[in-house]
């Protein structure tokens, strides 16, 4: 959206995306943050807190920085900052669901997934439609500023939480050889992972399955502004409104797999989503009617939020506790490698062919997952 205020074409704007790259690498990095300890800081904070304080600090200073750029005359270093947020971003996500696994007993992991939804659902609400509202009468500079300063609220939780008792295996086994110790921090979770039947279509799954949300990820906010909506519109029916359709299907999804498993939750989600997908086409043709907006993006987010909640709940039967915060960095990373391709492309289409080709597109994208939902394995109770 501060982008678009420059005039840079959709195309320049998709490749932001790229920016989300690291997001899909964290794997990579993944066992240095199980097994690498912080100097001085682990010995106060242990070892998940002092690495959460560290990205916790970097994000806020990325944010920081990025408030005080242009981002135009600038370029280079405000791509830098950007990248070093969502690398700090990308880490802290390992760490959680780490922090998760070992902070909560298995029968409580469920609960702790949820809340996980609902929070990223929170933070969204904030940084989306707090953030449109307050570029209503901010500067885009401004708005950066203020979000990098919430970022505190997380570094003092990270100061006021315990550190698991034990933050993984490795350090069970007391590993002193580094031939050891690289073989099972970084060879082992995957072996692991590969040891398992289907391991290969899991993986495809992981980034196919929400190839139409991640397509409309960045576009979708341009979409309602060039139909007319005022920023006021947008952040009240596609954040806030959308927000709470996405939480009630959440939860339903939740239902949804105690009844009927993960399979066929799977499938009716992803083939419910892509048909409501179809009334971004429809709202093309409506132009700017805010009733029917509401409709729209109630059903959509109301069907992806279903989806989500299956596809998260999936992920964690696919990894070994042993290795869960590697193998949890790995499927994730596949996954959001989906959103980091996407997004160029997507402004690529729209910039090529127009709004009404880029939606049958997104449509069709959910096909594949379709096709997947097949081949993937499940062998838990």
């Amino acid at each position: 959206m501060w982008l678009e205020t420059f005039g840079l074409n959709y195309t320049t704007i998709g490749f932001f995306g790229l920016l989300h790259l690291p997001y899909s690498l964290k794997f990579l990095w993944a066992p240095l943050l199980d097994h690498v300890p912080l100097p001085y800081l682990k010995r106060y904070l242990g070892q998940r807190r002092s690495w959460l304080c560290v990205t916790q600090a970097t994000a806020i200073f990325g944010l920081l920085a990025m408030s005080f750029l242009d981002p135009i005359e600038n370029l280079k270093t405000f791509v830098t900052c950007g990248f070093l947020v969502t690398f700090s971003a990308a880490s802290q996500h390992i760490l959680l669901l780490a922090y998760q696994m070992e902070s909560l007993t298995p029968e409580n992991w469920g609960i702790g997934e949820g809340m996980s939804v609902f929070a990223y659902r929170m933070a969204i609400l904030t940084g989306g439609a707090g953030a449109l509202y307050l570029a209503s009468f901010l500067s885009w500079p401004e708005v950066y500023l203020l979000l990098s300063s919430l970022m505190l609220v997380g570094f003092i939780a990270v100061l006021i939480i315990k550190e698991p008792e034990s933050f993984s295996s490795f350090h069970n086994h007391h590993l002193v050889n580094w031939t050891e110790w690289l073989t099972f921090a970084f060879i082992g979770p995957f072996k692991n992972f590969m040891s398992q039947k289907g391991w290969l279509a899991i993986l495809v799954f992981m980034l196919l399955y929400r190839l139409p949300e991640n397509l409309l990820a960045m576009m979708q906010t341009l979409f309602l502004l060039d139909l007319g909506f005022t920023y006021v519109e947008i952040s009240s029916v596609a954040k806030v409104f959308g927000l709470g359709a996405s939480i009630l299907g959440s939860i339903v999804g939740g239902y949804a797999i105690r009844l009927y498993g993960y399979k066929k939750t799977l499938l009716w989600a992803t083939i419910t989503h892509g048909l409501s997908c179809i009334l971004f086409l429809l709202q093309q043709k409506m132009g700017s009617n805010l009733s029917f907006l509401y409709c729209t993006i109630g059903i959509e987010h109301f069907f992806s939020g279903v989806a989500l909640t299956a596809f998260f709940s999936y992920q964690l039967t696919c990894c070994s506790l042993q290795f869960a915060a590697t193998q949890l960095a790995l499927l994730t990373s596949i996954a959001s490698l989906s959103h980091t391709l996407t997004a160029p492309l997507s402004g690529a289409l729209i910039d090529e062919f127009g709004w009404t080709p880029y939606l049958v597109v997104v449509i069709l994208a959910s096909i594949p997952g379709i096709l997947c939902v097949k081949y993937i394995p499940y062998n838990r109770p």
